[in-house]
């Protein structure tokens, strides 16, 4: 009777069957989870031209036929060859799509250059209605459903992913256990990693080709395989090859850099006096499955890819002139990032996040140049490995090139069909490096970390960047944020601003100020407003702007809902060379459609809101003495140092002792030569421009008023008192006594 241990040693698959099984198991689970989160956290159609893929399967499904390039055309997308969308179409024909213009309209504001500089200012390529809020309504179940058929693919290609390295994975040195754990870490690295459930979550055929492409080269692993090489060089072998190279070409043109791997596998594998057969094996495959395609666009527009309507559809992306070598090396930073992230568009981690991966991505680049110095311990199918290594070079020269002539391309997508040799060089990479006994817990570490990072990147980076805001009734809005004010300017008749605040009164240069608002909409608002945000000094010069669409650009006016008032929160940059002393912030909102123009503030004749007075500080020098004796210091915060007379104007000269704590207005009574009032003025600094909230200690204001003074004039009596509660401020003489009634006396010369 032989021994369990026996047994193990003949037969290793069968008890570790169910453990590597279960790992490959879980880890689907786990992704396909993530792909609905995916799914529903990101917005119809703003992934990089879903709304171009989805409007290609729509066509396939309500026309049935294939479009004419040569007309117009209803996506640019339908210059990709085929199989993807008859595929997606399909899936959707049974939903009704009756609805899916109203979800395609583009939002004018993301294509502004002023409002949405690198495409940051503005989120939402679309305008999104209630029809995507569940339950949902018409075409976005289509959407949906388009979306789930990406996920099944990703899927399947986590699976082949899987096979393909348990194939390659089986060099003498790595013993069975280990060769599955290799084996789980590259699906796992593929299955978490978020780029790839993100495009296993949308509307494209980059998945599509993906899937092939991996099929390719879990095939070609099999067919150079050592251990099972006996018959696999057979030339079905090359014409099963030649079907999944056509099939990854109908999915997308990049299928056909396969081509390269493929040929390659002729001389790796079949014998020299058959390899002329292979290839006509391996080209019959082809095109067997593609042929009619070429031969479609052959007759209908002259050259077998349609290369003229390719080039036309992108016509608009053409880089003139094309990107030097250099630049295209200069770009290597954007192609590490969006390999792991931008999850949309310009939808970016933390940089923190992307050290973290540079150095994964360091020691796998480590470990595998320390495989490749030993000889590729761990890789049993030498040739396989040979083959993956091909197709990745072949899609990076394809991806470099076509970078090279097209702007907006600086994104790994493009080279995610090669994302099976990039998780085996990772996986070899890091396990190089680590003892095999501790495979198992590297593993772990490398998968549960992407596997957190996959976990976050939804409700960390995604749901943030489409966030709307909580609304709330007017009076819950004003309760729940305890408003001075409920309703102090409606402009257009449309939009009621409750309230609006700064978040300090003093800001440096070059720093910014918190600005916000407290609003919503009276009526439905058919037009996107621009919320524009100024600050201005004395002289009227702008020293801060800021141009944006409400809440973060994620807002804009054409979603407000009547009666659903919100917060939002803006920050006002102040320019580094603005001078020191008041400035006056101010909103207005700018329309540019159908008229452009300011809105109009309802019945103050003017189109400007004041929302505050701040300070711009800089440092202060200590205030020198003064030459003559003060003439009265009032509340211990501000002395009066000197007061000129010309013709109807008085200037008072003030030095700021501490900060007065509150703004104060100033009356100045004039006096004939028998005591009597003939005159008055009250008013803030500056007419109100500079109140003394914004004095500060050490600060010296000079202060010019306009002032009729008739020849009787003898004499000013003056005082601060606060407007609110008519309280004056103390004021003493320069000896410290009193002024009678704290009003102080001053002799006109």
């Amino acid at each position: 009777m032989s021994s369990p241990l026996e047994i193990q040693k003949s037969a290793p698959g069968i008890s570790l069957f169910h453990r590597p099984t279960s790992a490959l198991a879980l880890i689907l689970v786990a992704f396909l989870a993530l792909c609905m989160v995916y799914n529903v956290t990101l917005p119809i159609f703003e992934a990089p031209d879903e709304a171009s893929h989805f409007r290609y399967a729509h066509y396939l499904a309500s026309e049935g036929r294939l479009p004419d390039l040569k007309r117009d055309l209803p996506s640019h997308e339908v210059t990709q060859p085929v199989l993807y969308y008859a595929l997606a179409s399909l899936v959707i024909s049974p939903f009704d799509r009756s609805n899916l213009d109203q979800l395609v309209r583009l939002n004018g504001d993301w294509f502004e250059p002023s409002l949405n500089e690198g495409y940051t200012g503005v989120r939402g390529q679309h305008i999104h209605t209630a029809a995507e809020d569940w339950p949902y309504q018409g075409a976005v179940w289509a959407v949906r459903a388009a979306r789930l058929l990406s996920s099944l693919l990703g899927a399947a290609t986590i699976v082949l992913v899987y096979a393909m390295a348990r194939n390659i994975f089986a060099g003498r040195a790595v013993a069975e256990a280990s060769r599955a754990q290799a084996a789980a870490l590259c699906a796992a690295l593929v299955a978490f990693n978020p780029k790839f459930i993100h495009l296993s979550s949308i509307v494209n055929n980059d998945i599509a080709i993906t899937l092939v492409a991996t099929a390719t080269c879990w095939w070609m692993a099999r067919m150079t395989n050592s251990m099972n090489a006996r018959g696999q060089g057979a030339a079905y072998s090359f014409f099963v090859l030649g079907v999944l190279v056509a099939t990854a070409t109908l999915c997308k043109l990049q299928g056909l850099g396969l081509l390269a791997p493929a040929l390659a596998a002729v001389f790796l594998v079949a014998p020299r006096k058959s390899r002329l057969t292979r290839i006509a094996a391996l080209l019959a495959g082809f095109f067997a499955v593609a042929g009619w395609w070429f031969i479609f666009n052959l007759l209908n527009y002259g050259h077998p890819l349609a290369w003229a309507q390719v080039q036309a559809a992108n016509q608009a992306l053409l880089r003139e002139p094309p990107l030097s070598i250099g630049e295209v090396i200069a770009t290597l930073p954007l192609w590490f990032t969006s390999y792991w992230g931008n999850l949309g568009i310009e939808l970016h981690y933390d940089d923190w996040v992307n050290v973290v991966l540079f150095v994964a991505l360091a020691l796998a680049v480590t470990g595998c140049v320390i495989a490749f110095a030993r000889r590729l311990p761990m890789v049993g199918n030498r040739a396989g490995f040979a083959l993956l290594m091909i197709w990745q070079i072949a899609i990076i020269a394809m991806f470099a090139w076509w970078l090279r002539s097209y702007v907006g391309t600086e994104n790994s997508r493009l080279i995610i069909p090669g994302v099976a040799p990039v998780a085996l060089l990772t996986a070899m990479g890091w396990l190089t490096l680590a003892p095999q006994r501790a495979w198992r817990a590297t593993s772990l570490v490398g998968a549960g970390s992407l596997l957190a990072l996959a976990v976050a990147a939804p409700f960390a980076t995604l749901r943030p960047a489409y966030a709307t805001p909580d609304t709330m009734r007017k009076t819950e809005l004003v309760a729940a944020y305890r408003l001075p004010s409920a309703g102090v300017a409606v402009f257009d008749s449309m939009i009621e601003l409750l309230h609006a605040e700064v978040g300090a009164k003093r800001v440096a240069p070059g720093e910014q100020l918190e600005v916000t608002l407290y609003w919503g909409a009276l009526t439905p608002v058919n037009q996107s407003y621009r919320v524009v945000l100024e600050a201005l000094d004395l002289d009227g010069k702008v020293i801060g702007r800021k141009m944006a669409i409400p809440f973060g650009g994620r807002f804009a006016t054409q979603r407000w809902q009547p009666g659903a008032y919100f917060r939002d929160a803006y920050r006002l940059p102040i320019d580094a060379t603005a001078s020191r002393g008041p400035a006056r912030v101010q909103l207005k909102l700018f329309r540019l459609y159908p008229t452009p123009g300011d809105a109009q503030i309802d019945g103050a004749n003017t189109s400007i809101f004041l929302i505050d007075r701040v300070k711009v500080t800089s440092a202060i020098a200590p205030a020198p003495a003064p030459a003559q004796p003060p003439i009265a210091v009032f509340g211990d915060a501000i002395r009066l140092d000197r007061v000129r007379f010309a013709p109807d104007q008085v200037t008072f000269d003030w030095t700021t002792l501490k900060p007065p704590g509150g703004d104060y207005t100033l009356f100045v009574h004039i006096l004939d030569e028998n005591g009597a009032q003939i005159g008055q003025q009250d008013a803030e600094p500056f007419d109100g421009q500079y109140p003394t909230g914004l004095w500060e200690a050490g600060e010296q204001v000079r202060d010019t008023r306009t002032i009729a003074l008739p020849p009787e004039a003898q004499q000013l009596r003056i005082g601060w008192y606060d407007r609110q509660t008519g309280q004056r401020l103390s004021a003493r003489m320069a000896d410290g006594r009193p002024w009678p009634d704290d009003i102080v006396f001053v002799e006109i010369r």
